[in-house]
């Protein structure tokens, strides 16, 4: 059991505010890696000095090898929680110096502006092997920075000095937090494995929280009952504490978007302080309470209502009085990209719609609430629609916080029951065409008059691509033809920033010829600098197929539509996310030359998975050969366990589209 003196000189405060991962080595023990924890601070072992590898994870860039996170009351200078981390980390490779570059997010009070986290005892040492010797730099002061993000959140950032391939590094720092109703959460794993962490929790009994562990990594938890003593009196606290050895690294790919929602993590919410004589008080808080909040802050509440500095510019080019929606949206769209930028951050608090026209740039947030105004003038009801980015975590659906809100989109009411989304950072997309950070499924709508409600960004617009070729074939095995590919939603979305990206106008028609081993004489792009949901390609071109005296070798999709497997591993830990739902269509009419035929038609094909499915069908009608290959993804999300059917799936969809046809001229 663990004792706490403390004193408390202050008042109470008057305000209170408001699976994955499968240990690969759970059967590892110490003496696998030949190495004992060392739980000594300042002294790193010559074993972890001179270690080369990380056993567990020979690939891993660094590993930590220590993590500890005790998190307990202090009554000192009012209600605060402190967190006293330490962390011990190796760096094994060239890239896993960035491990030495280490950013502290810290909160500021949202309504009441003199609660604040602050940072205290910073200390960050190096330790290297020099001649045989072990040589310490310590950090210095000026190494530390202070960066604000915006009104509720900035980072403390320091470099550790010296860092290179076979450093130890060593930091630690308290936390001093206002906000003792809401508790950090704690991530057991990160994105390089974890040889040891601690996580220990001290809670006084005038808090009650719901706490819960969540990952399927394997943790060690231990509790008891403690005491405090506060002022002589003393008082009971609830001790938990949480350990995790040989944890995996959390690893972001392509087919997810924030790994760290499936590993182990322990969150918190409260349920009620009970101070006697000063607060008997169950606690919940709401995305209602959210909502309100919201509405009543100067900062943002406030902004949905003005009018923008455009106004006069608006309604003298008669935007206002178009008939269609659509067009009223589109002609403030292009008016707002033609003074401003996006300078490639998301945000959620803005600066004032004249400091962002002046300086021609800002963050997303900065960009919609401008939007927001100019639409209110331009006679159409648009508002925020407050997510959390795909990459920063799923919003809790246990609980509700605005620490949980990190942007918002556009949203606009179109008729009465239709509702589209826009957004600043939507450089080539349309209404509902937002980039996969925002596809979230759990988006809140904060109306000024009217209640909140829940919006999915992921459902609004698909990926879809439908794709027809005419040509023919002459006897030299020369394919020449006219393909035409209609994109529409996020596949036009990709088009266009496939362009916009392009180092010059010939790139993309170079990277084409070089995938396809054809050679283009013609291409127009339709649609390209369009505020539309379509983009139309067009290109003429010629193909050479194989040949062998009266043979021809002919693959009857011409333009290979799944060229590899996306999934290569034999095996994952992650579930897979594509970003969104998906529409694939090939469309192909080749006239053979006269007297020529095929060998044998492949069988129609057809390859099914809970979710996707995959068609491939040839047939000859006289002289006309045609194919048609479709792919549809109506299923976004994959968990783990089913990834060996899907890797499958996929490799048997290549191997169809690779399939050839012989042709031979007839007797």
């Amino acid at each position: 059991m663990k004792h706490y003196t403390l004193t408390f000189p202050m008042s109470i405060h008057r305000h209170l505010k408001t699976t994955l991962l499968l240990a690969l080595l759970l059967g590892c023990s110490l003496t696998a890696l030949s190495q004992e924890l060392n739980k000594k601070w300042g002294k790193p072992t010559q074993e972890e000095l001179t270690m080369t590898e990380y056993v567990p994870d020979k690939d891993a860039r660094a590993v930590e090898l220590y993590r500890s996170v005790d998190v307990y009351y202090s009554f000192s200078n009012g209600i605060q929680v402190l967190y006293d981390v330490r962390c011990r980390l190796k760096v094994l490779k060239p890239e896993g110096r960035s491990v030495g570059d280490i950013s502290i997010p810290l909160r500021q009070g949202e309504s009441y502006r003199m609660m604040r986290e602050i940072v205290t005892g910073l200390k960050a040492t190096a330790y290297n092997l020099e001649n045989g010797k072990v040589v310490k730099t310590k950090m210095e002061g000026s190494m530390v920075n202070e960066e604000q993000v915006d009104k509720t959140e900035k980072l403390v950032k320091f470099s550790v000095p010296q860092v290179r391939v076979g450093t130890v590094i060593e930091y630690e720092y308290r936390l001093e937090s206002d906000f003792f109703y809401d508790l950090h959460d704690w991530h057991a794993q990160s994105d390089i494995p974890v040889r040891w962490t601690r996580y220990q929790l001290s809670v006084p009994e005038w808090f009650r929280f719901s706490i819960e562990q969540s990952g399927v990594a394997h943790l060690q938890y231990t509790g008891e009952q403690g005491n405090m003593t506060i002022e002589g009196t003393p008082l009971s606290t609830e001790e938990k504490t949480f350990t995790g050895e040989f944890l995996p690294a959390l690893k972001d790919d392509d087919f997810v978007f924030c790994a760290a929602d499936y590993g182990s993590k322990v969150t918190h919410e409260l349920r009620g302080v009970y101070i006697p004589g000063e607060v008997h008080k169950n606690y919940s808080t709401t995305w209602e309470d959210i909502d309100k909040q919201l509405k009543d802050d100067e900062e943002f509440g406030w902004r949905i209502k003005k009018s923008s500095p455009l106004k006069s510019e608006i309604v003298a080019a008669g935007i206002p009085a178009m008939a269609d929606a659509r067009q009223r949206v589109a002609a403030v769209w292009q008016m707002l990209k033609s003074r401003v930028r996006w300078n490639n951050y998301y945000g959620f608090w803005a600066k004032s719609g004249s400091r962002v026209l002046k300086d021609g740039t800002g963050s997303n947030a900065d960009i919609n609430f401008l939007l927001i105004n100019m639409l209110h003038d331009a006679g159409l009801e648009a508002f925020p629609v407050g997510l959390r980015l795909r990459n920063r975590g799923m919003l809790p659906l246990t609980h509700a916080s605005l620490k949980y809100l990190s942007t918002f989109v556009v949203g606009i009411q179109l008729n009465d029951s239709t509702v589209a989304c826009l957004d600043a950072s939507a450089q080539d997309g349309y209404l509902d065409v937002l980039p996969a950070p925002l596809l979230v499924e759990r988006a809140r709508i904060i109306r000024k008059d009217r209640p909140g409600d829940w919006l999915n960004l992921r459902a609004m617009s698909p990926h879809r691509e439908v794709t027809t070729i005419q040509a023919t074939l002459s006897a030299d095995g020369t394919v020449s033809g006219l393909r035409v590919r209609s994109c529409y939603g996020q596949a036009a979305a990709s088009l266009r920033r496939q362009w916009r990206t392009a180092d010059d106008s010939t790139e993309v028609i170079h990277q084409l010829q070089d995938r396809e081993a054809i050679e283009v004489s013609d291409y127009r792009l339709v649609g390209r600098h369009d505020f539309s949901p379509t983009v139309r390609e067009m290109l003429h071109f010629t193909k050479q197929c194989d040949t062998a005296g009266d043979i021809i070798y002919l693959n009857p999709l011409l333009f290979t539509p799944q060229r590899s497997n996306p999934f290569k591993a034999d095996q994952r830990d992650l579930p897979v996310e594509f970003p969104y739902r998906q529409h694939e269509q090939l469309y192909v009419q080749l006239t053979l030359p006269e007297g020529w035929a095929p060998e044998e038609l492949p069988k129609p094909m057809v390859i099914k998975l809970d979710g996707i499915t995959a068609r491939i069908i040839c047939q000859l009608h006289g002289r006309v050969l045609s194919a048609r290959y479709q792919l549809d993804i109506s299923r976004t999300f994959f968990y783990q366990q089913q990834y060996p059917d899907l890797k499958a799936f996929f490799d048997k969809l290549v191997e169809s589209n690779k399939y050839i046809l012989t042709l031979k001229k007839q007797p």
